[in-house]
C-alpha cells in the first residue's frame, strides 16, 4: 500500500512540474512581448518616416499578442492548477511519512493501517479532481527513490531522508527565490530609473518624450509577471521553515523522541506550512494584463 501512495504522489508532483513549467514559459512570452510592445511604441513614436510605419505595425502585433497570451494564462487557470496539484503532492507525501513511522491514526493493525493510508490519500487527491485535474503516471522506476520511505523506516533514515532533505530544499528555494527578486528589483528598478531620466530629456527634446511610458510600462510588467510580492513571501516563510526544521533535529538531539512522536511534529510542521502556502499562492496568481480583462 506504501508503495501506491508513493506513486501517487509522484504522479501529482509530475503533473504539478509539468503545469508549473508550462505556465512558466507562458508567462515570460507574454512578459517578453509586452516589453516588446513598448519598446517598439516609442521608437515608433521618435522614428522618422519611413521606418516608423514598419515598428508601429511591430508594436501593435507585440501588443496584441502579448494581450491574448495575458488572457490566455488566466483564462486557462494552468497556474491555479500546478498549485493545486503540489498541494495533493505534498499532502500524500507527508501521510506516507506518517504511515511509514506508524504515527497517530496509523498506529494500528497492518490491514487497518493500509485502509486508514488509501482513505486519506484519496481524500487528498478529490480535492485535486474535483478541481478537473489528472494525475499523470510516473511509478517509482527500477532504480528507485531515494526520499520514498521504507516499509521499516527508522528514525536516522527520517532525520535524513526528510528533515534534512526539506531543510537543503527549503535552502535552495530561499536562495533562488532571493536571487530572482534581486535580479526583478533591479530591472524595475532601472526602468523606472530611465523613466524618469527620459521624463528629464523630455524637457529639451520631444523624441525623447515616448520613451517616459514605455518605461513605465516596462517596469510594472516585470513587478507583475516576476511576482516579486510572492517572492518575498516564499524568502521568509522558507527561512522560517528551514529554521524550525533545525530545532527540531536540535529538540530531539537534547532529548531524544520516538520515531512517530519525531515524524508527527515534523509533519505537522510541514502540513501547517502547506496549508498557509496555498491560498498564499492562490492569492497572487498572474492577472491579465490592463484593458484585456473579459467583460460581462
Amino acid at each position: 500500500m506504501l508503495r501506491q501512495a508513493w506513486n501517487g504522489y509522484r504522479g501529482w508532483a509530475k503533473t504539478a512540474r509539468d503545469l508549473q513549467s508550462q505556465t512558466e514559459r507562458w508567462n515570460l512570452a507574454a512578459l517578453i512581448l509586452l516589453i516588446a510592445a513598448a519598446a517598439f511604441g516609442a521608437l515608433s513614436a521618435a522614428t522618422a518616416d519611413p521606418w516608423s510605419s514598419g515598428i508601429s505595425l511591430a508594436a501593435m502585433v507585440a501588443s496584441a499578442a502579448g494581450a491574448y497570451l495575458g488572457r490566455q494564462i488566466v483564462g486557462s487557470g494552468e497556474e491555479e492548477s500546478w498549485i493545486q496539484a503540489r498541494a495533493a503532492a505534498e499532502g500524500i507525501k507527508s501521510e506516507c511519512y506518517r504511515y511509514a513511522a506508524r504515527a497517530g491514526d496509523y498506529a494500528v493493525v497492518e490491514a487497518d493501517a493500509a485502509k486508514a493510508l488509501a482513505s486519506r490519500t484519496a481524500g487528498i487527491a478529490k480535492q485535486a479532481t474535483d478541481k478537473n485535474l489528472v494525475r499523470s503516471d510516473n511509478p517509482v522506476p527500477d532504480s528507485g527513490d531515494k526520499r520514498e520511505p521504507p516499509v521499516s523506516m527508522t528514525k536516522d533514515w527520517y532525520k535524513s531522508g526528510r528533515i534534512e532533505d526539506q531543510i537543503q530544499y527549503y535552502r535552495d528555494a530561499r536562495n533562488r527565490n532571493q536571487k530572482a527578486a534581486n535580479q526583478l528589483w533591479w530591472i524595475a528598478f532601472g526602468a523606472g530609473f530611465l523613466a524618469v531620466v527620459f521624463g528629464a530629456l523630455g524637457a529639451y527634446a520631444q523624441r525623447f518624450a515616448p520613451w517616459i511610458g514605455a518605461m513605465t510600462t516596462i517596469a510594472a510588467a516585470v513587478a507583475a509577471y516576476g511576482l516579486i510580492d510572492r517572492r518575498k513571501y516564499l524568502i521568509a516563510s522558507y527561512a522560517a521553515m528551514q529554521a524550525r526544521l533545525e530545532e527540531i533535529l536540535g529538540l530531539d538531539a537534547a532529548d531524544p523522541m520516538s520515531l512517530p512522536d519525531l515524524v508527527t511534529r515534523t509533519e505537522d510542521l510541514l502540513d501547517a506550512e502547506h496549508k498557509a502556502w496555498l491560498p498564499q499562492m492562490l492569492g497572487t496568481l498572474h492577472q491579465a494584463p490592463p484593458g484585456t480583462q473579459a467583460k460581462g
